[in-house]
């Protein structure tokens, strides 16, 4: 290495971060110079769905140097704007009425530079009319890669129909026919398996939908699980039948009750045996007092009357 050339040490790292810092400073100032800045992205929370008369607030999120946000509403000329530096600026809704719905995006001002808009918002007013009902055909319960139906049914006439999968951003629509909907998933996975909703609306009122239908809880099986469907909750000690402790604790319980059964009979045996004894001696007492005074009276029998002449 030559003696003229600097060695690299700890204070090349603040320089590189510093470079780098500018370099993207400058990289921003140039593209908001040009009027090129990154489009900012547009959420709704708590979603895009909201029930009559239910607040909902619009967030826009930009880039560093933002000074101010506009929230513009397709079809109209009215806007509004929020002063701030922070990278996020929010709009809130008190209250969705039919005026409030349609589409929404959003922009950011950085050195008086606009940014290019976002992508649209479909905020949409839910219960506006009655709610559908949804099942599926054949089961809610479907072998993996098989098919199933999702039918959508109104109590009145409808040209559209929503299905929409809960925790998910976006829903599938289709027109209706005779008063439902079908919707149709092909070789099913266990991705699609969960709790699913449907909705209805005219066309002339796109934004204004139905309430939602009770949920359907669509369970996805493997091939190789039994038919017989079985409660995912366990089951306690208590009532459980195939608890190995159990089993062995009752399996203990009638060895005890064996041997206690057998300690019984073979007292009862006994106890019959020394009373069977016990009696058999009393009867023999007397028997043998009265063999023991027999020869006795013989003798005096066979002495007979004793004659004097024969002294």
């Amino acid at each position: 290495m030559s003696p003229l050339s600097p060695e690299p040490g700890p204070t090349m790292f603040p320089s590189l971060v510093t470079l780098l810092v500018f370099g993207l400073w400058l990289s921003q100032r140039i593209r908001a110079q040009e009027g090129t800045l990154p489009s900012p992205t547009l959420q709704a929370d708590p979603g895009p769905l909201i029930p009559l008369k239910k607040p909902v607030t619009l967030r826009c999120q930009g880039f560093p140097g933002a000074d101010m946000y506009r929230l513009r509403k397709e079809g109209s000329s009215q806007y509004r704007d929020v002063a701030t530096t922070r990278r996020e600026a929010e709009f809130p809704i008190p209250s969705v009425v039919p005026n409030t719905t349609g589409s929404y995006y959003c922009l950011y001002k950085s050195q008086s530079h606009w940014s290019q808009p976002s992508q649209p918002l479909r905020l949409v007013m839910t219960d506006w009319y009655d709610k559908p009902s949804l099942s599926a055909l054949p089961s809610p319960e479907v072998f993996l890669g098989n098919n199933v139906t999702l039918r959508c049914r109104s109590q009145q006439w409808f040209e559209n129909y929503v299905l929409h999968k809960e925790g998910e951003a976006g829903y599938t629509q289709k027109e209706g026919k005779w008063y439902r909907a079908d919707f149709h998933l092909s070789e099913v996975t266990a991705a699609q398996g969960g709790s699913y909703r449907c909705y209805s609306f005219h066309l002339d009122t796109i934004y204004e939908w139905s309430a939602p239908s009770d949920p359907l809880e669509l369970r996805i099986r493997a091939t190789d699980e039994p038919q017989l469907h079985v409660s995912s909750k366990p089951l306690s000690s208590a009532n459980s039948t195939t608890n190995p402790a159990a089993q062995n604790y009752t399996v203990g319980n009638l060895i005890r009750l064996g041997l206690a059964g057998l300690v019984l009979i073979i007292l009862g045996i006994l106890l019959v045996e020394a009373r069977c004894s016990q009696s058999g001696a009393l009867r023999s007492g007397p028997e043998v007092a009265a063999q023991a005074a027999i020869p006795g009276q013989r003798a005096k029998q066979s002495l007979g009357p004793v004659n004097l002449q024969d002294l």
